[in-house]
C-alpha cells in the first residue's frame, strides 16, 4: 500500500507540474520514475508489478490508434507511404546493425539490436503529434503509417531474438512459422472482431449496465492482445486490430470514452517504470558513452528518414519535420533488449542497461523538443483550440448559425460574407495552422476533423441553422456531409465540389446543394448558403 501511495503522488505530481511548465507530462513521468526508482530515492524496490501494468498502457494506446483510424483510414495512406515506412525499418535496421558490428558485437547481436533500435516511440510520437495538433496532418498521417508498420515488425523481430538464441532451429523456418501463425491469429482477431464482436456489444448494450460494457471493452482490447502474445506477436499489435475492426461500429465513441481514463494513467506507469529501471550509477559512470549513443541514434535516424522522404519526393520541410519526430528510440526496443539478454543472445547486462538508458534519453529529448516546438508555435502563431469539452462549451450558447467545415481560402471568404451580414457563424478545420490563422481575422475557428460525429455533437451542429461543406477534397467532403446528415436528417446542407462529376455523388452523400468549383467558389457558395438560411428561417417561423 506504501510503495502504491507513493507511485500514485510522484504520478499526480510530476503530471500537474510538467503540464503547468508546458514540457509535457511524458517527461514528467520519465523523471518522476528516476527520482522514486532504486537509484534515485529507492523509495520503490519491486518493479514487476508496476512494469505489468505500464505494458498494459501501451496495448491500450494501440487499441485507440485502432479506433481513431478505422480501416477505411487505413488504406488511403497509399503506397508511397508504406514504401517509405518499409524502406525505413530495413534501411535504419541494417544501418544500426552494421555499426554495432562494426564495434564489436557478433552478428547475431548486431541484428537484433540493430532491428530494436530501428524503431521509433509510437507513445512519444502520438503524444508531441497531439500536443502540437498535428494528428490529423500529412506529418501525422506520415508518421502514423510509419509506426504502425514498426508495430508490425515487433512480432518478426521477437521471434527472431528466440531463433538467434537456439531455440528456434534454422533462421527461415522460424521466420517462416512466425509469418504464418501470425496471420492465422489476424485473421481470427479480424474475423471475431467484424463478425462476432458487434452481436456481443449489441448484446451487452441492452443490459444497460455501464460496468458490464467497460467490462466487456477490457475484454475485447485483452482478448486480442493476448491471442497475438500466444502467436509470438506483439500485444500491441492484437489491441491495434482489435480497435481497427470495432472502429465501424455504433459503440465506438463509447468505447473510446471507457477505456480512456485507462488508457491514460497505465501510459503514465509505463514511462514511470522506464524511468525506475534506469541505473543512475551505470550512467553517470558512462555518461558519455550515453550522451553520444543518444545523439548518435537521433542523428542517424533523423538523417536516414529525411533522405528518404526526399528520395519519394516528399517536401523539405515535411521531410525535416518528419526526420526529428522518428529518431528517437522505442519503448518496444525495451522489450526486445531485455528479452535477448533473458534468453542469453546479448551476455552484457552493462551494454543492454547503456543503451536503455540512451533510449530513454532520446525519448525524453523528443518529448521536451515537442514542448518547446509547441511554445514557438503558439508564441508565433497563436494557440490552436483542440478540446472537445472546450469547444461545446464555447458554442453552447449558439443558435441558429451557419457550420462551415472548412477554414481554407474559400471557407475563410464565405465566414467573413457571412459575419459582414451579421450571420452567426462557427468554424471547424483539422489544420492547426488554419486554425491560428483564424485568430488575426477574428473569427470562432475551432480545431476539429467535421467528419467524427462527436465533433459535430460538440460543436452543437443540431442547433445551426445551415452547414457548409467546403473541403476542397471531395472524398473528404462526402464523409462529412454523409456523417452530418445520418446525425441530423433535417439539417440544411451545402457542399463545395470540385468538378460536374462529383455533384451526384455529394447529393447521393445527403447535400441539399451543391456549387461546383470555379473562379467564383467563395462567392456562389456565399449566395447559396444566404438563400438556404432564409430558407430555413421562413420554415422555422411557418412563414
Amino acid at each position: 500500500m506504501q510503495e502504491t501511495l507513493i507511485v500514485l503522488v510522484v504520478f499526480v505530481a510530476f503530471a500537474v507540474v510538467f503540464q503547468r511548465l508546458r514540457l509535457g507530462t511524458v517527461l514528467g513521468f520519465l523523471i518522476g520514475g528516476i527520482a522514486i526508482g532504486p537509484s534515485g530515492l529507492a523509495l520503490i524496490h519491486e518493479l514487476e508489478p508496476v512494469q505489468l501494468l505500464g505494458e498494459l498502457g501501451v496495448v491500450f494506446l494501440l487499441f485507440s490508434l485502432g479506433l481513431e483510424l478505422k480501416l477505411e483510414r487505413f488504406r488511403l495512406f497509399g503506397a508511397r507511404v508504406y514504401l517509405l515506412a518499409c524502406t525505413q525499418v530495413l534501411l535504419t535496421a541494417a544501418t544500426i546493425g552494421a555499426l554495432a558490428a562494426w564495434l564489436g558485437l557478433a552478428a547475431e547481436q548486431a541484428l537484433i539490436v540493430g532491428g530494436a533500435l530501428a524503431l521509433s516511440s509510437t507513445v512519444v510520437v502520438l503524444q508531441v503529434l497531439a500536443d502540437l495538433g498535428r494528428t490529423l496532418t500529412q506529418l501525422g498521417r506520415l508518421a502514423i503509417a510509419i509506426l504502425l508498420v514498426q508495430d508490425i515488425a515487433v512480432g518478426p523481430l521477437l521471434v527472431l531474438v528466440n531463433v538467434l538464441a537456439g531455440g528456434g532451429g534454422p533462421i527461415v523456418l522460424g521466420l517462416f512459422t512466425a509469418l504464418v501463425k501470425g496471420a492465422i491469429v489476424v485473421f481470427l482477431v479480424v474475423g471475431v472482431s467484424r463478425y462476432l464482436l458487434p452481436l456481443v456489444l449489441e448484446y451487452v448494450a441492452a443490459f444497460g449496465s455501464d460496468e458490464v460494457f467497460t467490462a466487456t471493452t477490457l475484454l475485447i482490447v485483452l482478448g486480442a492482445s493476448f491471442a497475438t502474445e500466444v502467436a509470438g506477436l506483439s500485444t500491441a499489435l492484437g489491441a491495434f486490430v482489435a480497435g481497427l475492426m470495432v472502429a465501424d461500429s455504433e459503440y465506438r465513441h463509447q468505447i473510446a470514452a471507457d477505456i480512456a481514463p485507462f488508457r491514460g494513467v497505465l501510459l503514465g506507469l509505463f514511462f514511470m517504470t522506464v524511468g525506475m529501471a534506469i541505473d543512475l550509477e551505470l550512467a553517470r559512470a558512462h555518461l558519455g558513452q550515453v550522451i553520444a549513443v543518444a545523439l548518435g541514434l537521433l542523428a542517424l535516424k533523423g538523417m536516414l528518414l529525411y533522405g528518404l522522404a526526399r528520395a519519394l519526393g516528399y517536401p523539405l520541410r515535411l521531410a525535416l519535420e518528419l526526420g526529428g519526430l522518428l529518431a528517437q528510440g522505442s519503448e518496444f526496443a525495451f522489450v526486445l533488449l531485455g528479452l535477448a539478454l533473458h534468453t542469453g543472445l546479448l551476455t552484457a547486462s552493462e551494454t543492454v542497461q547503456l543503451l536503455s538508458v540512451a533510449i530513454a534519453l532520446t525519448m525524453a529529448i523528443t518529448a521536451l523538443a515537442g514542448a518547446v516546438g509547441r511554445r514557438q508555435l503558439d508564441r508565433l502563431e497563436g494557440e490552436a483550440k483542440a478540446s472537445l469539452s472546450d469547444l461545446d462549451a464555447r458554442t453552447a450558447e449558439l443558435q441558429d448559425h451557419v457550420l462551415i467545415a472548412g477554414f481554407g481560402q474559400v471557407g475563410m471568404a464565405l465566414a467573413r460574407h457571412l459575419v459582414g451580414l451579421g450571420i452567426p457563424v462557427l468554424v471547424l478545420d483539422y489544420d492547426p495552422k488554419h486554425v491560428r490563422t483564424s485568430q488575426a481575422h477574428r473569427l470562432p475557428v475551432f480545431f476539429g476533423n467535421a467528419a467524427r460525429a462527436d465533433v459535430l455533437r460538440a460543436a452543437n451542429v443540431g442547433r445551426a441553422r445551415l452547414m457548409v461543406v467546403a473541403l476542397p477534397s471531395r472524398t473528404g467532403a462526402e464523409r462529412v456531409v454523409r456523417t452530418a446528415r445520418a446525425l441530423y436528417p433535417s439539417l440544411r446542407l451545402l457542399a463545395r465540389v470540385p468538378d460536374e462529376a462529383s455533384v451526384p455523388a455529394m447529393r447521393a452523400a445527403g447535400a441539399d446543394a451543391v456549387v461546383v468549383e470555379g473562379l467564383t467558389t467563395a462567392r456562389d457558395l456565399a449566395e447559396r448558403a444566404i438563400l438556404l438560411y432564409e430558407t430555413a428561417a421562413d420554415a422555422a417561423t411557418g412563414s
